[in-house]
This record gives structure tokens, sequence and C-alpha cells, in this order.
């Protein structure tokens, strides 16, 4: 319901600017084989793009019936990677876990000098194995003079530490126990004059919080996020007064998903008409809360590759 709500709003925006559209909302029911029913109705036959169903078993279930591949279903909501669907028509607005673990590894890639240590902690839990699944390759492949070394376990982190330079730790897991017990290691050792720790992190990790932890400052924990409203900006303080007069309540994050998308489908409607597919890869789009870039792949469609740097400090996460 959130997302449809922000949805309504920026698509109303986009009408303001001279876009003119026909939106009808459907109640899925939340049940798969109802779906599958949605997929072949009058309701969606002459649509120019559906957007939904929310979860990934009715957006597979919606497709199967759904025979115009030539009009985009657009995956709200869902991380589930676009492979996993096999829909060429297929928008994934939520970048996958994937697009994060490559992300940051570009990202530590780059902050990489001679002298420092790229350590890429894997606790063997669920999250750091898929996080962590060919990190250490997309290091190297990003910076081939990066020195990068997969340890498992505190004492094998601790005994390839390095002196020269700053000791890069990427952390697979948002674990609260494991991450407490990382960083109370860190701390340990940050007291000894030489050792300068970088620390980065699953995207989860910025969920957490980290306000026991007097030295976070000095270990300038970065991760990838898709989620990155500023309340200060002049737009969103806006959208936030609109919310709140038309539905009663605050925006959720969900509600700022539904207006960016809005935005960003509307105005390319709005701008190339039945055409606009053909442009899904070149327009890029920054909004309240997320930021878009698509990528497409024949046999799973377009996949959301933008991600944006936060950094942790004075106990926030900060855009960078």
């Amino acid at each position: 319901m959130d997302f449809y709500q922000g949805f309504q709003l920026g698509l109303d925006k986009v009408a303001k600017e001279g876009g003119l559209f026909d939106l009808q909302v459907i109640d899925s029911r939340d049940n798969v084989a109802y779906n599958a029913t949605l997929g072949a109705s009058a309701n969606v036959k002459n649509a120019v793009l559906v957007v939904g169903p929310v979860y990934p078993r009715e957006i597979k279930s919606f497709a199967q019936t759904f025979a115009n591949k030539n009009v985009l279903q657009v995956s709200p909501l869902a991380a589930t990677m676009a492979s996993e669907f096999s829909l060429p028509n297929l928008v994934s607005i939520t970048p996958s876990i994937r697009t994060h673990s490559e992300t940051l590894a570009k990202y530590v890639a780059e902050q990489f000098y001679t002298g420092d240590q790229i350590l890429v902690y894997d606790a063997g839990d669920d999250d750091s194995k898929q996080f962590l699944a060919n990190f250490a390759n997309e290091i190297t492949k990003a910076n081939a003079q990066a020195k990068v070394k997969t340890v498992y376990s505190l004492t094998e982190l601790n005994n390839n530490l390095v002196m020269t330079g700053s000791n890069h730790i990427v952390s697979g897991t948002s674990n609260k126990n494991l991450i407490k017990s990382l960083l109370e290691d860190m701390d340990e050792r940050f007291l000894n004059p030489g050792n300068q720790f970088k620390l980065y992190g699953h995207p989860n990790m910025s969920k957490l919080s980290f306000e026991n932890f007097e030295n976070m400052d000095f270990y300038s924990l970065t991760v990838t996020s898709s989620n990155l409203v500023n309340e200060s900006d002049s737009d969103t303080k806006k959208f936030i007064g609109n919310y709140k007069s038309l539905y009663k309540i605050d925006p959720s994050e969900f509600s700022y998903k539904g207006y960016d998308a809005a935005l960003y489908f509307g105005r390319l409607i709005h701008k190339y008409g039945v055409d606009y597919v053909s442009r899904m890869t070149q327009e890029k789009f920054s909004g309240l809360n997320s930021d878009y870039k698509f990528e497409f792949y024949p046999k799973w469609g377009y996949a959301n590759r933008a991600l944006g740097i936060m950094v942790y400090h004075n106990k926030k996460f900060d855009r960078k």
C-alpha cells in the first residue's frame, strides 16, 4: 500500500508536468493462482507498463500468462536476482545483493594503496557466504595490484594485519553478535601504535547501532545502499508534506520507492511514448530515495545497478 500511495503522488506530479495517464490499481489478493488469471485479464491487455505484483512467486505466476512481452513488468520491491525470474521484459528496481557486493568490491579496490592489506573476513554465516562469494576476485579484477586475502577467523585476521599501511577489513555478516566480536577485536588492536583500519560491510549493517563503540569514526565504516533519503532536502520535505496531507501518515521507505518509480517511468513514457522501452539503458535517474541505472540482459530483463556509498560518522550514516 505504501508503495502504491507513493506511486500515485509521483504520477500526479508528472501529470502536472503535462503527462496524461490512465492509472489502474488492481488488488492481487496476495494469491499466486489469482495472479495467473490477472496476467490474461482485460485489465492489463492494453497496458503500456505493469508495476507489480510485489512478491516473487506472484511475479512469476503473473508473467506466465501475461502474453505481451513487449510491455515491461516492473518488480517494485523484491531484491531477488533478475536471473532467478528469467523474464526478458522484467524490470528489477531493487539492486540484488550481488550488485551490492560487486559495487563495494570495486570501491574497496579503489581505496588500496601500496603497503595496504585487504582482508575479506568470512564469518561463515549465510550472509557472509552470499555477500562474499567471489568478492576477492572482484577486487583483483578491478585492481590487479591490490593485496587481498580471505580469512575465516579473528585469529587468522589478526595474523595477517600489516603495519606498513591501512588494513581494509571487509565483513560479510549483518549478525550483530559477530560484528560485535569483530569490533571489539579491532578496538583492542587499534590502541596499538601503527594499526590503521578501514571497515567495509554488508548493506544491512546500516540498520545496526554502533553507539557503544567509541572508535567507530576512526574506522570509516562504509556500506553500499539503495536507500538514500535526505530528509533535509527541499524536495523531500515537500514530498513528506504532500504525503501526510493526503494520507494522514508519514511516508515509509516503500512510499519513497513508489514515488521515485512513478517519476522515472511516468516521465519516460511522457517523453518517448511507447518507444520508452528502448531508452531504458540510456536514461539514468536520481530520486528522493533511489537511483536508477539499468542494464539489459536478454534472458532476464533490466536490472538496476545504481547504488550509493554510505560512510558512518558522528553516530549516523551519511551519503558519500
